[in-house]
């Protein structure tokens, strides 16, 4: 799972394209942001990249681009009201910190895989799509994900959500959220704790 991770995050911060209703601009960056992927994996493995220069490279190209106020106030869920202003900026570092640790600890588990993604998105309704893609990895079953779209005026298309195989990663990033709300028994002490843990190694 750490692999797939590190290939969804770039996905997952900001697909721009141009307009809100066509299908071809909805997948466009998806393409983009896949090949940028591989190609840093290339260099990585080439010895081209070290990998604190990756990690560097990563959080210089996509992180700026990501809502992370929205992305840390959805995580939070319904904790986000109670939280201070204070607190929800403190989880919104960590939330980044720990996205671009995730992506350098999953190319370790890199073993070939392919994103294969469609031509077109499904659009849902004006400003909202779906692509259906899937993970083909050597000797195993293709893995289906999807990933949900929406549009910004001001940065195009973003991927707000993705189904791995069934599991929603937002949902899961949320239950987990509130689950160390419960076991640490504040807002502060689930943002304390928080780091990326969404499944196994593998």
């Amino acid at each position: 799972m750490r692999f797939l991770l590190s290939l969804i995050i770039p996905f997952s911060l900001s697909v721009l394209a141009q307009a809100d209703s066509d299908p071809k601009a909805a997948t466009a960056s998806l393409f983009v942001a896949r090949d940028a992927f591989y190609a840093d994996v290339s260099k990585f493995r080439a010895g081209d990249l070290s990998e604190e220069q990756l990690v560097q490279r990563i959080a210089e190209q996509f992180i700026p681009l990501i809502d992370d106020r929205k992305i840390a106030l959805r995580v939070m869920g319904r904790f986000a009201r109670q939280a201070t202003e204070d607190q929800r900026k403190k989880f919104t570092v960590r939330l980044q910190s720990s996205l671009v640790d995730t992506y350098a600890r999953g190319l370790a588990a890199y073993g070939g895989e392919r994103l294969v993604l469609p031509e077109e998105a499904m659009i849902l309704r004006t400003g909202r799509a779906r692509v259906e893609a899937k993970l083909e990895s050597p000797g195993k079953d293709p893995l289906p994900i999807q990933f949900a779209l929406g549009y910004d005026e001001k940065r195009g298309w973003i991927v707000e959500n993705v189904v791995i195989a069934g599991i929603n990663l937002g949902l899961t990033l949320r239950n987990q959220f509130a689950d160390l709300v419960r076991t640490s028994g504040s807002v502060d002490g689930a943002i304390n704790a928080w780091t990326l843990s969404v499944g196994g190694s593998g």
